[in-house]
């Protein structure tokens, strides 16, 4: 756990999310419902990610997931980004955004990755990771293997 900040008594910290964070976290997440619980439980107890939160007074007000993979292209473990939400606005959520990118950041680094990717369509995200030395990279693709798409 580290802590990253203090407003009105009320201490911020950054720490690995928990199996009692599933129910919050639940609604940052896609797809039917019993998938994202399925989802969330398998994340949390998995080898290759590492699921953060940043929260205050058991309160989540950020998450940051990071999936690791080898990578051909990369030429070694290669660390992506799968996830990165703040509920605060403005420079407050600056900071916040900042705050879980750079452990993101010194968790691939502690592992040994070459490199770290992130596709996002969050403009404050593009303008945070940029400013880290995030590079554009190649176009991502996408497409649903879900059966059920009404959800």
């Amino acid at each position: 756990m580290e802590q990253v900040g203090q407003e009105s008594g009320k201490k911020t910290v950054l720490r690995r999310a928990r199996r009692e964070d599933i129910h919050a976290l639940i609604p940052l997440t896609s797809g039917p419902m019993a998938g994202r619980v399925r989802a969330l439980r398998r994340l949390l107890k998995t080898l290759v990610a590492d699921v953060y939160v940043r929260c205050s007074d058991k309160e989540i007000h950020g998450c940051v997931a990071v999936l690791y993979r080898r990578s051909l292209r990369e030429g070694g473990l290669t660390a992506t980004i799968d996830f990165l939400f703040c509920t605060e606005e403005g420079t407050a959520g600056d900071q916040a955004r900042g705050d879980l990118l750079d452990l993101a950041l010194r968790r691939a680094t502690r592992r040994g990755c070459v490199a770290v990717d992130c596709a996002t369509d969050d403009t404050d995200l593009a303008d945070a990771i940029a400013a880290r030395g995030f590079q554009p990279g190649r176009t991502q693709w996408v497409t649903s293997l879900r059966k059920d798409t009404t959800e």
